[in-house]
């Protein structure tokens, strides 16, 4: 009677501990849509949050108490709501645009004649078919798609809607290429090598996104030439 006693109060505990896992889970998700900025996204580290309240999921049930996931909104919401929160995802926009071109403080913006021109670092693969058709390599996809959602929550602050509409969808990364392919966007055209996309914006995007990372991105970018 004791062994199947133990038993249920472990599933019990175990199936309450994954519900209020997946109560954070969502409460973290409202808060990603609810407090990003419009066209823009914002990432919450729920481990980080739960750690800045003092709210112990495992521990609180030990104890038979009941976690305070109120308190934890209203931290999310203290944080996040409003122009803090704004300013929360612009920086994490600036990172990952900073992140995506490798960017250091003695980067170039390259001005030519026609743009501004900066390379980004895309290693791709070879399609099996042997066909000269490449795909985005594994190993990029995620910095890759990184930059351009930063790029298009940029776009749509700096007042370049069309190109943030654009941008957003991300079906572009997903499909085959030839080097030297072209992609046109408005204000954005890129030709994708081997192993760089070269990206030449136009002039008032260029200087536009030049100013972006310097306001929410010059503490991460001083930051990379440490």
């Amino acid at each position: 009677m004791r062994a199947t006693k133990n038993r249920h109060s472990y599933k019990t505990e175990r199936e309450l501990s994954e519900f209020c896992s997946n109560l954070v889970g969502a409460i973290v998700c409202q808060a990603s849509r609810k407090f990003a900025p419009v066209g823009g996204r914002i990432e919450i580290d729920r481990s980080d949050e739960l750690d800045a309240c003092a709210i112990n999921i495992g521990e609180a049930l030990k104890k038979g108490e009941i976690p305070d996931l109120d308190a934890f909104w209203a931290h999310l919401e203290r944080k996040f709501a409003g122009e803090g929160g704004v300013a929360i995802a612009y920086e994490q926009a600036a990172r990952a645009i900073i992140d995506g071109f490798y960017l250091k403080p003695t980067s170039e913006m390259k001005r030519t004649g026609t743009g501004v021109v900066i390379d980004m670092s895309v290693q791709s693969d070879a399609r099996w078919r042997g066909d000269g058709m490449r795909s985005i390599s594994t190993y990029a996809s995620q910095r890759v798609a990184a930059c351009f959602q930063g790029l298009a929550a940029f776009a749509r602050k700096a007042g370049f809607d069309v190109l943030a509409s654009e941008l957003a969808h991300g079906r572009y990364l997903h499909e085959d290429f030839a080097s030297r392919d072209k992609l046109s966007f408005t204000g954005l055209d890129i030709t994708r090598f081997n192993d760089k996309w070269q990206c030449r914006f136009a002039f008032a995007v260029g200087d536009a996104l030049s100013l972006f990372i310097s306001e929410f991105g010059a503490a991460y970018l001083a930051s990379r030439d440490r």
